[in-house]
Order: C-alpha cells, then sequence, then structure tokens
C-alpha cells in the first residue's frame, strides 16, 4: 500500500540497521569463524566475535604455556605434549563447530568439556587431587561465567564435580601412577600454570567485556540516531500537514460553494459527484489530523493530563455519540457496567474518549447488520479496571491477528465500502500506555471480537508521576 509505504519511509529507522552502518570493516581472521548466516545482523556478529576472541585466547595462553614449560624443564615426555596439543586444539575446534552450526552452546559445551577431560587427564597423570594441573579447573568456571550462559556452567560445572571427585577416589584408593614431573620441577610447573590459568581469565574476560562495551556503545548511538530520525519525521509531518491542508481547504471551500450556487444549480449526478468530492477531502483531512498526532504520540510531544475519571463520564457520552451510527445499521448498543462504571481510574479524561470512541466505532463498522455491541467494566486484579468492547462481527483471521496493531493495516478491507486509515488502533495503544495502560483483544473469525482497555484504579495506585 502507497500509504504504509510513504510510512515506513519516514518512521524511525531500526536500531540494527543503525548499527549495521557504523560496523563495516575489512575481514580478519576472527571474521572468518563468525557463521555467514549472522554476519548482516550486527548483535549477532559481535558477539560471535567475541566468542571466538575468547577461544583463541585461551588457544593461545596455551601455546604460551608449553613455550614456558619448555624452558623450564627441556624436552617434555610424548604424552605431555600431546595433552598440550589437545588444549591448543580443543577451543579451535569449539570456535569452527560455531561457525559451522551457528551454535554458541554446542560451541562452548564441547570446547569446555574438552577441557575439563584435558586437565582431569593431566592432573591424573601428575598426582592426582594434588596435581599442579588444578588450576586450569578454576581458569575455566572462571571464563564461562564471563559468557553468561548458566545452563552451560551448570551442566560444566557437574562435570568439573565429577572429575574432582573421580581425582580424589584415585588418589586415595593409589591409582595415581607416578607423576612424570620431578619434584624439583614442580614449583616452576606449578608458577607457570598459576599464570597461565590467571592470564586465560584476564585476557578472555578483556575481550569479552570489551566487545560487550563495543555492542553497548554501537546501541547507544543506534538510539540517539533513532530518536533524532524520529524527531526529523515529524518536523516533515507537520510541514506536509500544512502543505496539504491548504489546498485542502480550497477544494472543500471551492466545492461547498459551488454546491450552494442557487443560480446554476447542479443536476443529480454532479451533485453526487461534488459529494464524492467532498467524502474524499473529508477523510484526507482526517487522515492528515491522524498520522500527525500519532508522530506526535511517537515524539513526547502530546501532553497528557492525568486526573482521577469516572469511568460512567466517558463511557456514557461516547455511547450517545456513536448511537446515532448504530441505529443507521440496526446494531443495539449495550451497557453492562453496572456498579463497576462508578470506579475511579487515573486518566486523561479526553484521550479515554477518544479511545473508545474508536474502538465503539469499528464495533460498530465491522459489525453484522441488527448485531450488538456490548461495552462491560470488571476488576483486571487489584490495580486495573478493564473496559470491553464487545461486538458481534466476522472476528478477524488468526493469521492476520498479528497485523492490528501495525499503521495502515486493514486486515484484507482495502478494496471494501468501509472507510478508515488503519490508524486509530496503532493510536489508541500507543495513547493508553503513555497513560500505564494496557490494550488487548481477543477474536474468534465468525463470532465476533473483543477489544479491551486496563487503566490503573485511583483508589489502588498513586498519582503518576
Amino acid at each position: 500500500m502507497i500509504r504504509r509505504r510513504l510510512y515506513n519511509r519516514f518512521c524511525p529507522i531500526s536500531l540494527d540497521s543503525l548499527a549495521q552502518t557504523g560496523s563495516t570493516r575489512n575481514m580478519d581472521v576472527i571474521d572468518w569463524f563468525v557463521p555467514p548466516a549472522v554476519r548482516d545482523d550486527p548483535r549477532k556478529n559481535t558477539r560471535h566475535r567475541g566468542i571466538a576472541k575468547s577461544l583463541l585466547t585461551i588457544s593461545v595462553v596455551v601455546s604460551l604455556m608449553l613455550v614456558g614449560i619448555v624452558m623450564a624443564r627441556g624436552r617434555l615426555p610424548a604424552v605431555e605434549v600431546a595433552l598440550f596439543a589437545a588444549g591448543i586444539l580443543t577451543p579451535v575446534l569449539g570456535a569452527v563447530l560455531i561457525r559451522a552450526t551457528a551454535d554458541i552452546t554446542l560451541g562452548l559445551v564441547v570446547a569446555n568439556m574438552g577441557g575439563i577431560i584435558i586437565i582431569a587427564v593431566w592432573a591424573f597423570l601428575t598426582g592426582g587431587i594434588i596435581s599442579i594441573a588444578l588450576p586450569g579447573f578454576l581458569a575455566n568456571l572462571a571464563l564461562l561465567s564471563t559468557f553468561g550462559n548458566v545452563a552451560i556452567l551448570l551442566v560444566t560445572g557437574a562435570a568439573l564435580a565429577v572429575a574432582l571427585v573421580f581425582l580424589y577416589l584415585a588418589t586415595t584408593m593409589g591409582w595415581v601412577p607416578a607423576s612424570f614431573i620431578a619434584a624439583s620441577q614442580a614449583p616452576g610447573v606449578m608458577l607457570t600454570s598459576m599464570l597461565g590459568s590467571a592470564g586465560m581469565v584476564v585476557l578472555a574476560g578483556f575481550v569479552v567485556a570489551r566487545d560487550r562495551a563495543r555492542v553497548k556503545a554501537h546501541l547507544v548511538k543506534a538510539q540517539n540516531a533513532a530518536e533524532q530520525s524520529s524527531r526529523a519525521k515529524a518536523v516533515f509531518l507537520r510541514s506536509i500537514s500544512h502543505e496539504f491542508r491548504a489546498p485542502l481547504d480550497a477544494i472543500l471551500g471551492l466545492a461547498q460553494r459551488v454546491g450552494a450556487d442557487r443560480e446554476h444549480p447542479l443536476s443529480e449526478e454532479q451533485q453526487k459527484q461534488l459529494g464524492g468530492i467532498q467524502t474524499a477531502g473529508l477523510y484526507l483531512g482526517d487522515l492528515l489530523t491522524q498520522v500527525l498526532e500519532m508522530s506526535r504520540a511517537e515524539t513526547g510531544e502530546l501532553s497528557l493530563n492525568i486526573e482521577p475519571v469516572l469511568t460512567e463520564q466517558v463511557i456514557a457520552p461516547c455511547l450517545s455519540i456513536i448511537e446515532p451510527e448504530a441505529q443507521k445499521r440496526g446494531i443495539a448498543l449495550i451497557n453492562e457496567c453496572g456498579t463497576h462504571a462508578g470506579s475511579v481510574v487515573w486518566a486523561d479524561r479526553i484521550v479515554v474518549k477518544q479511545v473508545l470512541l474508536s474502538l465503539l466505532s469499528n464495533a460498530v463498522k465491522f459489525n453484522r447488520v441488527s448485531g450488538t455491541v456490548t461495552v462491560s467494566c470488571q476488576p483486571a486484579g487489584a490495580s486495573y479496571l478493564r473496559i470491553v468492547v464487545a461486538d458481534t462481527g466476522v472476528g478477524i483471521a488468526s493469521e492476520r491477528k498479528h497485523e492490528l496493531f501495525e499503521p495502515f493495516s486493514r486486515l484484507g478491507l482495502e478494496e471494501g465500502t468501509i472507510k478508515g486509515a488503519g490508524l486509530g488502533l496503532v493510536m489508541s495503544k500507543r495513547l493508553i500506555e503513555r497513560m500505564r495502560g494496557r490494550i488487548g483483544f481477543e477474536s474468534i473469525e465468525g463470532l465476533g471480537s473483543s477489544f479491551w482497555v486496563e487503566l490503573p484504579l485511583a483508589e489502588a495506585n498513586a498519582a503518576p508521576g
């Protein structure tokens, strides 16, 4: 639809598109580990890069540990070299798995479970529960906590507990073989192990923290740009509204003068055509007003006067206003608020009437001939009052319910005879939420719809600040 395209053209730009704008860069080694499917999503791309950097940092630190131990002890046994090789390759394997599957959880589980097994084997071969390899377990847990995944932390923590119990039993039961690390070499190896574990935690944590700060900065920048875009849109809509209204008022004024000209009366067909011009002009004027009001609500320029409002003082006038249109279609208006009509809510009196009139107008327009529209009131918990507008219309198809609060959506009735711009519900939702209220609906296709508004009760809530 042309109207929706125009609205989307000038609506606030998305955070994702803005974040992506400032993230263009040349490909590097880390980018290769980012799954191709998420590279266009700035948030996921940054998270995957952070995880890849952390895993590769572990490989680098283990490599440095290997160099340090070789310098301290000289030539290493084949089994120890194999363990170090596994420790270097396992984080890389986790990063490759994440790239191949786009599943961060799978990659982290594989990398960390592999790390626990490697450290457990190394500890078993170098003293069991009193091994110099045990600091690696703590580094493993500390690294996991930086990823913010509770499930992975619990699973890996349980695996670590099993490994420690096994090492304890192996040590106390005498299953541990003689360590291949000489007693004279143990202090230097322990120092290297502690420094390596601390280096893993510090470096990987630094990488994750830096990437999170970068994401936060992108989001702040995107939010500022979105707010600026929203203000620019409001200025544009105000300007274009005034530009349209001047010629539109001139057209309507001329049409009215032509219709009222007694000296040159129009034929019946001409009167009909002139009526079409006036109807279309009034419709366009209403559309401009609704778009402008919605823009003001989006940018926070629409001020509200929140005060205690007696429910019956807004429901009764709305029913009276909508009654003539309902009578034309033979639709009965039923007020079932009863004693709850005496409830007092925090709201803007004028805005509540505007929203209720919009809901009642829709209930009449989309109703069956000789149907009913029922207004009822009921408590919604202890702090809110729910006002329900129910109709006996055709209802809303399940597959189109998600479109209901979208601008210019008319649920497939664009070519019908029912007038409307598709902005009433969108505007109502934003206004109700501005008053700390809620709005929703229930609908069964073929039976009708019930739209409800919940407003905070004055006796149960303090005055809005």
